[in-house]
């Protein structure tokens, strides 16, 4: 089966101290998983060179695509588009279009007046050595860097290195039309090491080599090494028997030769040193480490950037690259303008389909009891998986294949077979949320629906009116959150705010009698209740909620407690209602 893997790296220390919450990572995976790619990994780094960069090498050896957004702004802080220079081997150039673009914006669109400012104008600079994704939304443009070349060549737009900067800075990778096998075969073997692998690599990977970095089975040109430390170039390798072959011992003095035209030096060890005499094979790494870094001490160009250069990544020979700014409204535009349908030119796509459905009233521990014999009896290219939510479920199927009608014959098959299991909790058989769902009905009916709003403080109307098209159907709210808008809005009665409370079943039934009334719908929805953390008591405590739902001939009201903080209270309290309504609006239509 084929397999495209993705990774998406989102930069920013706001992300990281939780001031801004990343929603780019969501609508990205979201947008590649229809065309077939798998999210394998979503990284968050800070606006740090060393770890934005480790962040770059680590992706790159993992996915096929890798996405990275923030940073690309015009101040001190966005130091992506810099990096990215560096780190394929370019120079910063002005792109005559994106300049055109910059000014076009700030004086027909923005009108600023005065003159440009040169952080604005520098936002045109973009690395020689990328395709330039137009960016019709803002001034940072995306940017698109294929797989790393083995070398710059000048003529295409790339920068010569020095000589010790490629010895001691830049590796080889596969060879493009090899590095997919090669990738499935490192793949395959991380997974099944031989004994004296997987008893060196704990030594290894534990740092036990004076904090020394290695990696195992790592793709060099068109060799897999052991293990490597590339910031010591040197490589390591465990002989099975088949090396004491007089043919095998030939090939490898050939690979070892040719690692080393490549700047790097090979340790060989047999599968007995490792197992038999560990400290030895220990002490010998150690002693070629301090060597190599003697030689790097008196030989490596000056750290760039004021920081410690690193090593290029290996990944990026098989990899591209994307670089989108970290805007959301700016991101969307060109993942859906701009990346896509050049991932599906550069891509053979395999099929992902997903089907969903979306229950309430039972939770997911009881939903996989009921389904227990469907959920084992599934094939391997087709999971489940459980998405609980606000007192709701959704169930989803995926499949993965090769084969478009096959895959989705078999998942549809499936879906009907669950849909049937589940029929007595199903709210649709769609990937939407209540408040589509309950528009759906309400178009099809014919209806409409108002809403009186006390603790959701409008919630209700915001879901509500979040779906396009909605004013066909929802006329409005009375937020009445005071006694006083209850009164003279709605026409609760004083009497009934006094002797009952706000928080009552007969408030909330005045509350939809009297949305119907003021609004003139057909349907009203009334929600009352105490969110905290404060205003509770013994009778009515933090959590407690009544809903109400009705038409001009019938009103039911129920009674809920909820157990959350004051942000979920008022989301459970919004969906449970908005389910109490559909309920209602089927039940008496």
């Amino acid at each position: 089966m084929k397999i495209v893997n993705a990774s998406i790296i989102t930069i920013g220390d706001e992300l990281l101290i939780g001031q801004t919450i990343d929603t780019n990572s969501a609508f990205i995976a979201q947008e590649l998983n229809k065309i077939g790619v798998w999210v394998k990994r979503r990284v968050a780094v800070g606006d740090v060179w060393e770890e934005i960069w480790q962040a770059l090498d680590d992706e790159g050896q993992e996915s096929d695509i890798v996405i990275i957004t923030g940073g690309l702004g015009p101040t001190a802080d966005d130091i992506t588009k810099p990096l990215l220079c560096q780190y394929f081997g370019g120079k910063l150039v002005v792109n005559e279009d994106v300049l055109k673009h910059v000014k076009y914006l700030f004086e027909q669109v923005y009108r600023r007046p005065g003159v440009l400012l040169e952080r604005n104008l520098k936002q045109a600079e973009v690395p020689d050595v990328c395709t330039v994704l137009h960016n019709a939304r803002g001034t940072a443009p995306g940017m698109w860097f294929g797989p790393r070349p083995a070398s710059p060549n000048p003529s295409e737009g790339g920068a010569l290195e020095s000589e010790s900067s490629k010895k001691h800075y830049s590796y080889q990778t596969a060879d493009p039309t090899v590095y997919g096998l090669l990738k499935t075969f490192v793949r395959e073997h991380r997974s099944n090491p031989t004994e004296a692998e997987a008893v060196l690599w704990q030594i290894l990977k534990n740092k036990k080599l004076a904090g020394y970095k290695f990696r195992r089975q790592h793709i060099i040109s068109s060799y897999i090494a052991d293990f490597i430390c590339l910031k010591q170039n040197l490589i390591v390798e465990i002989d099975g028997l088949i090396h004491e072959l007089p043919d095998q011992a030939l090939s490898d003095e050939a690979r070892t030769f040719k690692l080393g035209t490549l700047g790097f030096e090979v340790l060989r060890f047999s599968n007995d040193q490792v197992l038999n005499k560990p400290d030895e094979v220990l002490n010998e790494i150690l002693k070629h480490l301090a060597k190599e870094n003697s030689k790097l001490s008196t030989t490596q160009n000056p750290p760039l950037e004021g920081r410690e250069a690193k090593n290029p990544p290996s990944g990026g020979r098989g990899a591209v690259f994307i670089s989108l700014p970290g805007v959301p409204h700016e991101m969307k535009g060109l993942m859906i303008d701009e990346v896509i349908p050049r991932l599906l030119k550069e891509f053979d796509m395999p099929v992902i389909l997903h089907r969903t459905l979306f229950t309430s009233g039972v939770g997911e521990s009881m939903i996989a009891e009921h389904i227990k014999d469907f959920e084992s009896a599934l094939p391997a290219h087709i999971k489940l998986a459980y998405l609980p939510g606000f007192g709701m479920v959704k169930l989803r199927l995926t499949a993965r294949g090769d084969d478009q009608h096959m895959i989705e014959d078999d998942l549809n098959k499936r879906y009907e077979e669950l849909k049937k299991l589940v029929d007595q909790w199903l709210v649709t058989d769609n990937d939407d949320g209540l408040e589509i769902v309950i528009g759906k009905i309400l178009k099809q009916k014919h209806k409409t629906v108002g809403t009186a709003e006390s603790c959701t403080g409008g919630y209700i109307a915001h879901l509500l009116t979040s779906v396009a098209g909605s004013s066909e159907y929802y006329k409005g709210t009375v937020v009445s959150y005071a006694n006083e808008a209850k009164e003279q809005i709605l026409g609760v009665d004083h009497s009934t705010l006094i002797s009952a409370g706000a928080v009552s079943e007969e408030t909330v039934r005045q509350m939809v009698k009297g949305a119907i009334e003021r609004l003139n719908v057909d349907f009203a929805l009334a929600t009352s209740g105490i969110m905290g953390p404060g205003g509770g008591t013994k009778d009515k405590p933090v959590g407690m909620v009544w809903i109400a739902a009705g038409n001009k001939e019938k009103i039911e009201a129920k009674e809920f407690h909820f157990r959350f903080d004051r942000e979920r209270n008022i989301k459970q309290t919004a969906y449970t209602a908005l389910d109490f309504l559909r309920k209602f609006i089927l039940a008496n239509s």
